[in-house]
């Protein structure tokens, strides 16, 4: 390295790691010092991005403004926690049984008064009970009377040699829910894939969302498009619950889906890019705080609220909070420094440095500091792509950014894997609760209330041991628990909760940390694109786990289980292949990703 390149790196080193023994005007002198910087200084492309970091630390860049915009970002996942769980109850199934001619017409459709009757129409299994999906072809109509008048005596006579007809109504038990699509929709037997696919079009929504408003936040900004997600979610949530159909549903969770997946990768995003890198792990860690606290949420509101519409209804309208986004979430400076717009990127500094008690050094020096990272064919590759044609390509160029190069090839390959598997593991361990025949009130609250700690327990960690050790660590560790179940009976409920339980908070840490870890290991022109990828192939997952857990859990119920923990197994093993990020700088080129060993 030549000597220019030796001073400037002795000088970014000062100011990234200068603390309470330096005072801002120390600082500030030695940047004014060096080199001759407010003329001529030239920065190599391997030290890009240290200007802004250099601009950051001086107003504060782990302060009470950081706080607060942790705070306000992350609180959006409170609500996009319970939409992406609260299927289990929309789509919860009730006992039932076929609601046959003449048989019913006699007793009604009431639930207890047609019990009694399950001997007469409905053949018995002794693996299964009560078929739910055929009955016994007789003239009811005739046999009725005498019945009822015998108290259901009769039933004993009547003959099961007689062929079965496929059920097509059915009679739904309210006790537990008065409401559900299930039961509105008769979404049981040939139709059951069709409850599956409740889940799996959110899912597909969040898939299309997190690439599509990804790349709309990269050319638009983190703050317009938040707040355009979070007030289009806040709508499309509350009108799903006047659907009329079965698809019109669909449609409209996909859409909140799509909505939904906005918040999740702009906010991280966001808070990602105004954070030092020691506070990186805090954050990235305690988002997941706030989806568990709306997944633990969720069933005080599905215990009181026992329809799916008044449900749905009431998700949707508190989500009407996030509209105050308008007033109160800033615009990360760290884009639209990328972006070649440096006076209100100086701007938001100074809000920065005020609100953290800071002082910064003359406007021309800041800057000079946050500009220096970008050359002027990317300010014009920033004017270009206001055109809509130009944003496209650009979009496509930055896709295929991802993998040209051996490196970031390497790194996005194994990072999508983790992703699948991680999200897989972590929606499959939700909706696990029909196989191992929980009570779906206490199975979510517990699944939202280990994620709490799972947030904050593991920081240290992270921290101590890195983002590989710690990540290759939780990955195993869920895969355990999740294998052990092999080893258990069905009947064995409380043992396979505690397995399950266990399995989601180790589960859950690994899940956040790809957040954490993708963004780091990311250039920061194409990060927002490559955590929205990687969180598209994650959705790819979430799309396939509800047919495995109803399709597969009704082969045997330790399959869906099995599944999960020789992926995550195998995840646990190609974390290693990735390199250590741990309190490094984020890298804000394809160049310098590339000029790392891994």
């Amino acid at each position: 390295m030549d000597s220019g390149n030796l001073e400037r790196g002795e000088r970014r080193n000062l100011i990234l790691t200068s603390s309470g023994d330096k005072t801002l005007d120390e600082v500030a002198k030695k940047i004014h010092s060096s080199h001759d910087e407010e003329e001529n200084f030239q920065l190599s492309p391997q030290d890009s991005g240290g200007g802004f970091d250099e601009a950051l630390e001086l107003a504060g860049s782990w302060g009470t403004w950081q706080k607060l915009v942790f705070v306000i970002a992350d609180f959006s996942q409170i609500f996009c926690g319970m939409h992406a769980v609260s299927s289990v109850y929309l789509s919860y199934t009730p006992e039932h049984w076929c609601r046959v001619p003449g048989l019913n017409d006699a007793v009604g459709d009431l639930w207890n008064a047609s019990l009694p009757l399950l001997n007469v129409s409905s053949p018995w299994s002794d693996k299964t009970g009560y078929d739910k999906c055929q009955y016994y072809d007789h003239n009811y109509t005739a046999v009725m009377p005498d019945l009822v008048g015998g108290e259901g005596a009769a039933a004993r006579h009547l003959a099961t040699n007689v062929p079965t007809v496929a059920c097509d109504s059915w009679v739904f038990d309210p006790s537990v829910f008065q409401s559900t699509l299930v039961s509105e929709f008769s979404l049981v037997c040939s139709r059951r894939w069709m409850m599956a696919t409740v889940q799996a079009s959110y899912m597909s929504g969040l898939l299309v969302g997190s690439l599509v408003m990804g790349q709309l936040s990269d050319r638009y900004g983190r703050r317009p498009m938040s707040v355009l997600c979070a007030v289009a979610a806040a709508l499309a949530g509350t009108v799903v619950s006047f659907a009329k159909t079965y698809m019109q549903f669909l449609v409209l969770r996909f859409v909140t889906a799509i909505l939904s997946a906005g918040l999740i990768v702009i906010n991280f995003v966001l808070v990602m890019e105004v954070v030092k890198p020691e506070a990186r792990t805090m954050t990235g860690m305690m988002y997941i705080f706030f989806v568990g606290l709306g997944t633990a949420i969720l069933p005080g509101m599905a215990y009181f609220i026992r329809s799916w519409r008044y449900l749905e209804l009431a998700i949707g309208l508190s989500s009407f909070i996030l509209v105050a986004y308008y007033w109160i979430l800033p615009e990360s400076p760290r884009w639209l420094a990328s972006q070649g717009r440096f006076p209100e990127a100086l701007k938001i500094l100074k809000n920065i440095a005020r609100r953290n008690g800071k002082e910064l050094p003359s406007d021309e020096l800041v800057l000079k500091l946050i500009s220096r990272a970008y050359t002027k064919a990317d300010e014009a590759t920033a004017t270009q792509s206001s055109k809509w044609y130009s944003g496209i390509v650009n979009a496509m160029r930055a896709q295929f950014t991802l993998v040209r190069t051996p490196v970031m090839r390497r790194r996005c390959m194994i990072s999508f894997f983790l992703w699948f598997v991680s999200a897989s593991v972590y929606y499959g361990l939700i909706f696990s609760g029909a196989n191992i025949k929980a009570d779906p009130f206490l199975m979510i609250f517990i699944s939202g209330l280990v994620e709490l700690p799972s947030a904050i327990v593991f920081i240290s960690p992270l921290d101590k041991f890195g983002r590989r050790a710690t990540m290759s660590g939780l990955f195993i560790a869920s895969s355990a628990c999740l294998l052990a179940i092999l080893a258990v009976p069905q009947d064995q409920i409380y043992v396979n909760f505690f397995l399950v339980s266990f399995g989601k908070f180790f589960t859950t840490a690994v899940f956040q940390q790809q957040y954490l870890y993708t963004g780091e290991l990311m250039p920061t022109k194409v990060r927002n694109i490559a955590v929205g990828s990687s969180s598209m192939m994650a959705r790819i997952g979430c799309i396939i786990t509800p047919y495995i857990i109803t399709l597969l859990g009704d082969v045997h119920y330790v399959l869906p289980s099995t599944l999960f923990g020789i992926l995550s197994l195998v995840a646990g093993l190609l974390t290693l292949l990735l390199p250590e990020t741990n309190h490094m700088p984020l890298p804000e080129t394809v160049e310098e990703v590339e000029a790392m060993s891994k």
